[in-house]
């Protein structure tokens, strides 16, 4: 990662669902339509198998994401936009859930 670019946080926008990722791990997913937090989304916690650099975001425009896990693969449908989170969506990450806390 470039020293000068520290940011950690992307969003790939698909035409219905924005996926959250922290370096290579979704964090979130988010329904475009509604707003709503995709709390048990397949995708969560998966890593994704290849993104583009730090930077070179519009070379994934058309491409489509691929996260594998343990259990499980997701692929989504083609990148329609790749964004910087807003400020306010860290706090649904799933890693921001807290332990007994109950995430609706």
């Amino acid at each position: 990662m470039d020293p000068k670019n520290r940011r950690r946080h992307r969003v790939f926008a698909t035409k219905h669902t924005e996926y959250h990722l922290r370096a290579d791990e979704c964090v979130g997913v988010r329904d475009r339509t509604t707003g709503a937090w995709l709390r048990r989304h397949a995708a969560l916690r998966l890593r994704a198998v290849q993104l583009p650099p730090i930077g070179a975001d519009a070379e994934w425009i058309g491409r489509r994401l691929q996260f594998w896990g343990y259990a499980t693969d997701v692929t989504t449908s083609p990148v329609t936009e790749v964004m910087r989170p807003e400020l306010h969506a860290l706090a649904h990450y799933v890693s921001g859930v807290r332990s007994g806390e109950i995430a609706a």
